[in-house]
């Protein structure tokens, strides 16, 4: 009886027990981790080849190549194929072994256009060339170019050409590279240009039979230009005018989207190295930079829109000297503060050259050398002494954070950075999420300003000075992070003095740094 009464008091307890609803498991915790560490030097925003360090401090060295023209810009040899062919004029003549009966020049035209060549030295490429022989005995081409030398010799190849027929002809192939020779382009009478010379020599087999010619018969070699790049060249290279424009986006200057900067003492050079022995003219007819607030500013100079004479090189390859324009431009007599003060990322260069604008003065002796090259620099110096007033720089990444407040999620949270400044600049940061419409969902200001390090101590030959910033993610914010798509982070740059009673240029020391941590503190709320 009591173990029947135990059963039912077992099944009735179990009933209750799996009857009820169960109700889910809630807690929080508080939890801290480290995102990030690291510092930052000046060569991590600009490229440290123009860097230099003038008594201490960091200034900006350009030296930038706007142009170079060389030899292949102004002359490309195609890949031409040439067809020597000789017919007999007699018919029904039998020749002993061992006659010569065919000693032929003729003259080729390159079709160079406008570009009238008298010599070039090849640097590379070569002579593909096939020999046809029609007639029924074995013959002996040899295949001339004159005026192609090396070393004072004429190229000239020898061929054993099988016995063939005129609708079969016996072939030999071969391959000269033309590599270092020298090429006369002036014919046969030195007074041309464009030409080469071909000179085909033929010699029935001396160990052969006597052989019946026939008119019908044509001695031929057919050659081919391929692949040729050339080291030097005289002629006319004719007068041409090249006209382009330049734009270039500078993803630095275009992040920058409001506020002042005033420099000083900078300047600009333009440097136009001219190594080609020909004359040109220059003219720069616009630089421009356009910034954020499509507010562009065009340089203005002596030197915009107005022709600048470039003198031809002097001298050989080995005593060659190259004709030097340099003009300087700085805040004495241009607007180049003004310029580099409207820190535009969209910069923009239109240019004109004129190479051989007066013609063919030189009688065709213009000489080119793919060594020296016709350059166009821009160089220039900005000394690091900068004031900056609501300076805001800005940049967007992509942010995507789940948080289903369904699930173990984040409830509320903080962002923090412990920074140590060497660099003479405050900052205030802001970040603003954005969905993916780009619609503002919250602003979040740091909780103080990344002090100058003019405010804080000399430690090692550096003023430094650290700051504690704060980010706040209270529980009315966090349950809208989820919709979140993109971060928008602002850092508005000011340069007060010591005593920050107002702004001032500072300059930027050399090794100057920006070092931080970044860590988070956040509550979970845990589900299960």
């Amino acid at each position: 009886m009591k173990k029947l009464l135990f059963v039912a008091l077992s099944v009735f307890v179990l009933s209750i027990i799996f009857s009820c609803k169960r109700e889910q498991t809630v807690w929080d915790s508080n939890w801290q981790l480290p995102l990030l560490s690291d510092s930052l030097t000046l060569t991590n925003l600009v490229d440290d080849s123009i860097l230099t360090v003038v008594g201490g401090n960091y200034q900006l060295s350009i030296d930038r190549e706007l142009l170079s023209l060389k030899l292949s810009d102004f002359v490309e040899i195609p890949d031409t194929t040439i067809n020597h062919a000789f017919a007999m004029a007699l018919n029904g003549i039998s020749i002993p072994p061992g006659t010569s009966f065919v000693n032929d020049i003729q003259e080729h035209d390159l079709n160079l256009g406008a570009i009238e060549l008298k010599k070039i030295v090849v640097k590379s490429g070569g002579i593909k060339i096939k020999v046809l022989n029609p007639i029924a005995t074995k013959t002996n081409f040899t295949v001339e170019l004159p005026g192609v030398t090396k070393n004072g010799a004429t190229l000239s190849q020898f061929f054993v050409a099988p016995a063939g027929t005129n609708t079969q002809p016996g072939q030999v192939d071969g391959f000269v590279d033309l590599s270092g020779y020298s090429v006369d382009l002036r014919g046969a009478d030195i007074g041309g240009f464009n030409l080469i010379q071909s000179r085909l020599i033929v010699q029935s087999d001396p160990s052969g039979q006597s052989v019946i010619l026939s008119n019908q018969d044509s001695m031929r070699f057919v050659f081919e230009l391929a692949d040729i790049q050339i080291d030097y060249a005289r002629g006319y290279f004719g007068s041409q005018l090249i006209s382009e424009t330049i734009d270039k986006n500078s993803a630095l200057l275009a992040s920058i989207q409001s506020g002042l900067i005033d420099i000083d003492a900078a300047t600009l050079g333009i440097r136009i190295e001219n190594g080609l022995k020909l004359s040109a003219k220059f003219r720069l007819n616009e630089f421009k930079n356009t910034n954020h607030q499509a507010q562009t500013v065009s340089l203005t100079h002596s030197i915009i829109g107005n022709w600048q004479t470039i003198n031809a090189a002097t001298g050989t390859y080995a005593s060659h000297t190259p004709s030097v324009y340099n003009m300087v431009v700085d805040g004495t007599n241009s607007n180049l503060e003004q310029f580099i003060e409207n820190h535009g990322g969209a910069i923009g260069v239109n240019y004109d050259l004129h190479v051989n604008p007066w013609g063919n003065i030189s009688g065709g002796w213009d000489e080119i050398w793919d060594k020296y090259p016709l350059s166009v620099q821009i160089t220039g110096d900005l000394p690091l002494n900068i004031q900056m007033d609501n300076f805001l720089i800005q940049d967007t990444f992509a942010l995507s954070i789940k948080n289903d407040p369904t699930k173990t999620h984040i409830k509320a949270g903080k962002i923090w950075m412990n920074a140590t400044n060497a660099f003479p600049l405050q900052g205030a940061v802001v970040l603003q999420l954005l969905d993916n419409n780009n619609n503002l969902i919250t602003t979040l200001t740091g909780t103080s300003i990344v002090a100058s390090s003019l405010t804080g101590n000399l430690v090692n030959g550096l003023y430094q000075k650290d700051s504690y910033i704060v980010f706040d993610f209270p529980e009315s914010i966090v349950d809208l992070v989820g919709t979140t798509s993109k971060c928008v982070v602002k850092l508005v740059l000011n340069t007060p003095n010591a005593t920050q009673s107002s702004n001032t240029k500072v300059s930027i020391p050399e090794n100057a740094f920006f070092k931080f941590k970044v860590g988070t503190k956040i509550t979970l709320e845990n589900r299960l």
